[in-house]
């Protein structure tokens, strides 16, 4: 296994990007697969065993993203007819020959669910707090609040960690304790919601990281490379970085498929019992259902034609003391086929007239005529800086309802 960057020089990927670079692996099939892993790492407990454990599928020719989230408990087999639980294959592959932990979780990730594996990107817990951090923190819903009176602390023992509802930009600690939060209440000790804050946080991540073009010239990813050292380790090389940062400007992030194998009613896992650990089994009895969905989730009966939708990235904040507001605008937005990032309260509730606020001059002018006929308002180029702070990185139109607010039905 190797560091951030891959085994060549930079000198010699450097030179492979000067003609133009390397194809992605996967790319010929129409299906590139990447294994992400998250470790403890240095000064934890347990330093190889995996903590998350997800394949993100990319189909190139549609753009499409699936994410599959495998809990760490899941029983699986390994060398020599014998079984373990998935998350000790990068400590196994480690113990066996060291450096090779994520190459060894691939193969048998691979054999198992019967799809190549074409990277592994393997990150502990140093260094996924690092790059939050050099993101400048990343912006995440919290869809439940809840509490964990059982979140573990660096001494053996248990801390509290909680998390109020809402938006908020959290920094590498904060983000680190909510995907790894496991005793949470308000129905959020699962594996489902477990994975599905996984899930929420690495989208979170790519679309930060996205913003920040320069992050993806080579210079600045051999950078990153010192920066990192062993807390990032990949066979990616530069030229496949920077290739997917092409590609990934492309994907189709609100269109994700996102899959979690648990041990829900109907689910694809069961709890069981094995040598005396509680463990997550296969319900059939096999991973040949868990293996046809992954194979099949970009198959669709029919192609369903979408209806166009307006070029404009909008957001909604409720600044009346009328409940309901923003999510009415909101659905009538989308009924307009108006792409609506987010919607909350405004700071106050005293806005007696409906401001919107322009984030971005270059927005599409007809697609702005069209907005207003739906939710007329007083246009500000001037933006107060809670606006900036609070607005998505892509929004064009921030739109804060005042009393003067008339919203019909959809």
């Amino acid at each position: 296994m190797e560091s951030l960057g891959g085994k060549n020089t930079l000198f010699k990927q450097l030179s492979i990007l000067a003609r133009g670079g390397n194809e992605l692996n996967g790319a010929k099939d129409d299906r590139i697969n990447i294994l992400l892993l998250g470790i403890g790492g240095a000064g934890h407990d347990g330093p190889n065993l995996t903590d998350t454990i997800m394949v993100a599928s990319i189909q190139p020719s549609t753009n499409k993203l699936a994410i599959f989230s495998i809990p760490r408990d899941t029983l699986v087999p390994i060398a020599d007819g014998r079984k373990d639980k998935i998350n000790t294959l990068n400590h196994l592959g480690e113990m066996a020959n060291p450096g090779s932990g994520g190459e060894y979780a691939s193969q048998t990730i691979s054999q198992i669910f019967d799809i190549p594996i074409h990277y592994y990107l393997r990150v502990d817990f140093t260094g996924f707090e690092k790059l939050v951090d050099d993101l400048g923190g990343i912006k995440i819903n919290v869809e439940r609040g809840f509490i964990d009176y059982q979140y573990p602390d660096d001494n053996l023992a248990y801390q509290v960690v909680y998390y109020d509802p809402g938006w908020q930009t959290m920094d590498g600690d904060t983000a680190l304790k909510f995907v790894r939060s496991r005793h949470g209440n308000n129905g959020e000790g699962s594996d489902f919601a477990r994975s599905k804050r996984q899930q929420q946080v690495m989208m979170a991540i790519k679309d930060r990281a996205l913003s920040y073009r320069t992050l993806f010239s080579p210079r600045q990813l051999s950078k990153l490379m010192e920066a990192f050292g062993g807390h990032v380790k990949t066979n990616m090389e530069i030229a496949d970085i920077v290739n997917f940062y092409k590609l990934s400007k492309d994907i189709k992030v609100n269109e994700a498929q996102n899959t979690t194998f648990d041990d829900r009613p109907n689910g694809y896992l069961v709890a069981s019992n094995y040598n005396g650990a509680y463990v997550l089994e296969p319900a059939t009895g096999n991973f040949s259902n868990m293996q046809m969905t992954i194979k099949t989730i970009f198959e669709t009966k029919a192609e369903i034609k979408e209806p166009e939708a307006y070029p404009l990235n909008v957001e909604v904040r409720n600044g009346t003391e009328t409940n309901g507001l923003a999510l009415k605008l909101s659905d009538k937005l989308k009924a307009n086929n108006v792409k609506v990032l987010k919607i909350g309260n405004a700071p106050s509730t005293d806005y007696t007239e409906t401001i919107i606020y322009q984030l971005n001059e270059s927005a599409d002018k007809n697609a702005w005529q069209n907005l207003q006929t739906i939710i007329p308002g007083r246009v500000e180029v001037v933006v107060p800086d809670w606006v900036k702070t609070d607005a998505e990185l892509t929004t064009d139109y921030y739109i804060v309802l005042g009393k003067d607010a008339s919203i019909s039905s959809p």
